[in-house]
């Protein structure tokens, strides 16, 4: 029996509108989640105070199991980026299912893989960019894995790791580099793919 199956046996349903906070950090976890529908992102704050967009996750992610299964606090909170429908599974129903079912837990130990690998990619690709690739690294994944959702500046430096006032003037600089556009208010519509991938991969 696949994971997601089991899953969908043990679910109760939560529904969240946008900006609403699923989860906050420090908060202990009482279970595991899994989006239905909508878009959720774990932003974790740091020593200074700044926002950082570690993860987004859309249907059929999850959300929580790190700290569930470390048995920590949530490091990051969880916040819906749009109106979403969200399975909660209980601690314990969980740890049953594995105990019952440990073809799934197999099955948990590919996914915690996968996304590690992502996690990862995202921290290296980012760390030897310039806060002006970061932003046109941000702009190209956001709009690539999400363009149902128009980002603020703000969400854009969260995710790019940097401030939204840098978003603001480098998205300026590709305005007039006829890169992107920007005339429709809070959407930018990417004029130049190309040119835009080239300055993404610049260090």
């Amino acid at each position: 029996m696949k994971l997601q199956d089991l899953l969908d046996k043990a679910e109760t349903l939560r529904r969240y509108k946008s900006g609403q906070t699923i989860f906050e950090a420090g908060d202990e976890p009482l279970g595991l989640y899994k989006v239905n529908s909508g878009l959720i992102k774990l932003d974790s704050t740091s020593s200074n105070g700044a926002a950082h967009t570690l993860r987004l996750i859309g249907p059929g992610g999850l959300v929580g199991y790190r700290a569930l299964f470390a048995g920590e606090n949530y490091y990051a909170s969880a916040i819906a980026v749009e109106d979403t429908v969200l399975s909660f599974v209980p601690k314990n129903d969980i740890l049953a299912l594995f105990r019952d079912h440990p073809e799934a837990a197999m099955q948990f130990l590919e996914f915690l893989s996968r996304d590690l690998r992502l996690a990862e990619s995202k921290w290296t690709g980012q760390m030897d960019k310039d806060a002006a690739a970061r932003v046109a690294d941000a702009i190209l994944f956001l709009q690539d894995n999400f363009p149902q959702q128009n980002w603020t500046r703000k969400e854009i430096a969260q995710w790019a790791g940097t401030t939204p006032e840098t978003v603001i003037r480098t998205l300026a600089n590709f305005e007039k580099e006829g890169i992107v556009n920007q005339s429709s208010g809070r959407s930018i519509q990417i004029t130049n793919r190309q040119l835009l991938l080239a300055k993404s991969e610049e260090e």
